[in-house]
């Protein structure tokens, strides 16, 4: 108890009992032992206290950290859906636009059609 040994209690308790004397000494034990209760439920309460005030402000911290985790998620997804969207429209056109303009002949068909002419 409060990292004292039998012999340090016992020492206490000869010094009590001499300098308080036998008739007033267990009421002041039983005032030592309420007053030692007193202070160790403000203990309590102080550190329940304490504990609570810190979680409390501990979750507010993590809820901003994932909200804020949450934004950026959200933003960049739609980043990457718009590039997306426009990566598909510029792909369309691309490939559309060579078709209208040039059309691709192979090296036998250019030898076919030249001995269609020569036969015609």
């Amino acid at each position: 108890m409060f990292g004292m040994g039998f012999m340090e209690i016992m020492l206490i308790a000869i010094i009590a009992v001499i300098a308080l004397g036998p008739e007033k000494l267990p009421t002041a034990m039983v005032d030592m032992a309420k007053m030692f209760k007193k202070i160790k439920g403000g203990i309590d309460d102080a550190k329940s206290t304490i504990d609570n005030e810190l979680n409390i402000t501990e979750m507010k911290s993590e809820a901003d950290k994932l909200k804020a985790q949450l934004s950026y998620s959200t933003e960049s997804l739609n980043a990457g859906l718009d590039n997306i969207m426009n990566d598909d429209d510029d792909t369309s056109s691309d490939e559309e636009a060579p078709k209208k303009k040039k059309k691709k002949v192979s090296f036998k068909e250019k030898e076919k059609k030249k001995s269609e002419d020569e036969d015609v």
